[in-house]
């Protein structure tokens, strides 16, 4: 990208870290296509997860996802999946609208994430509700690989690489979300000793991951609530910065422990709202295919995460019963009497 069709770097106002890129395409099939780069979610997605290697479509199929407002992790995920149905045999030309959705082509890729983007043509009015719905109308084989979540699809980090993605895909709010824990960072990149880790956490190994995910959603329900970016702590800023800093902008004066609470209490009310809506144990799993399939090949780990484990685990320290659903002493304990 640096060497083809970069143009320059942009910053979040005054952020001192100004990960966002631009690009500029001024020859070829998709010449004009300008503004912001694609990052690395989306080239994984709609790029390596459907065998595309044409960075220019990529970043065609980018900007048709910034303009209609969806996200490139779950484009990606509903184009491959569609992908892989379509080479199974599940769905044909006459499911697809005429388009050849073979392993690689970029340019069906690039139509397809603009028939989802406009809800054009069986394909993309069914592939725009997303895997979960799209498995159900494939029929059962195609269930066996809708990669998905609580009907969110998987992002480009793989749980049989990093551990506790495993646990924190399975038990997020919203579903399958790198974000709401953001503990692989843990797994090779980062510390947090004022969290108890002041060593990275062997990725391929469940003891303590359990505790790890509860801590670090905790933290995350903070850095969303306040309007942080999760970036930040690759500079280096902690927790007990963030408590610093809240003091200093609130005149509010908690301690760390009484800050990480108050991300427990909005992490409970979100699954007190999930379970009322029927989410439970059954529903905090992931694909079978990465539990059950290893890697193994091409220089990866020959690791399987064991969820049902650290699942329990889980339960046990946020104070859930075993169908997950939070207890009335840990409602009581982080304030939420009146739900």
């Amino acid at each position: 990208m640096v060497d083809t069709i970069y143009s320059g770097d942009y910053y979040c106002k005054t952020c001192v870290i100004g990960c966002g890129k631009e690009i500029s395409i001024t020859e070829g099939r998709y010449a004009g296509v300008e503004g912001a780069a694609a990052e690395h979610e989306t080239v994984a997605m709609l790029g390596s997860l459907c065998m595309v290697d044409d960075l220019e479509a990529i970043s065609m199929a980018n900007q048709l996802c910034n303009q209609y407002g969806m996200d490139t992790i779950s484009a990606g995920g509903a184009v491959a999946f569609a992908m892989e149905a379509y080479e199974r045999g599940l769905i044909g030309p006459a499911d697809t609208d005429g388009i050849e959705l073979s392993w690689g082509n970029a340019e069906a890729m690039v139509e397809i994430v603009r028939r989802i983007g406009k809800r054009t043509g069986n394909i993309g009015r069914l592939l725009g509700e997303g895997v979960r719905k799209a498995a159900e109308a494939f029929g059962d084989r195609a269930l066996e690989f809708a990669i998905h979540v609580k009907g969110m699809e998987l992002p480009a980090h793989d749980p049989r690489a990093f551990g506790s993605l495993a646990l924190g895909y399975a038990t997020s709010n919203r579903g399958a979300c790198h974000l709401q824990a953001y503990s692989h960072p843990l797994e090779g990149w980062i510390t947090m000793p004022d969290l108890g880790y002041p060593e990275c956490l062997d990725p391929h190994n469940d003891e303590g991951k359990a505790v790890m995910v509860v801590r670090l959603q905790d933290l995350m329900c903070m850095f969303d609530s306040l309007k942080l970016c999760k970036f930040s702590l690759f500079g280096g800023i902690s927790a007990t910065d963030l408590v610093a800093y809240l003091h200093c902008i609130t005149g509010c004066d908690m301690d760390l422990e009484e800050f990480m609470k108050i991300g427990d209490r909005i992490f409970t009310l979100k699954r007190l709202y999930n379970c009322r809506c029927g989410i439970g144990r059954k529903d905090d799993t992931l694909p079978p295919r990465l539990l059950e399939r290893k890697r193994g090949d091409r220089g990866a780990v020959d690791y399987l995460p064991d969820l049902g484990k650290m699942l329990n685990e889980y339960y046990q320290y946020r104070g859930w019963s075993e169908d997950g659903i939070p207890s009335e002493e840990k409602i009581r304990e982080v304030g939420l009497d009146d739900v």
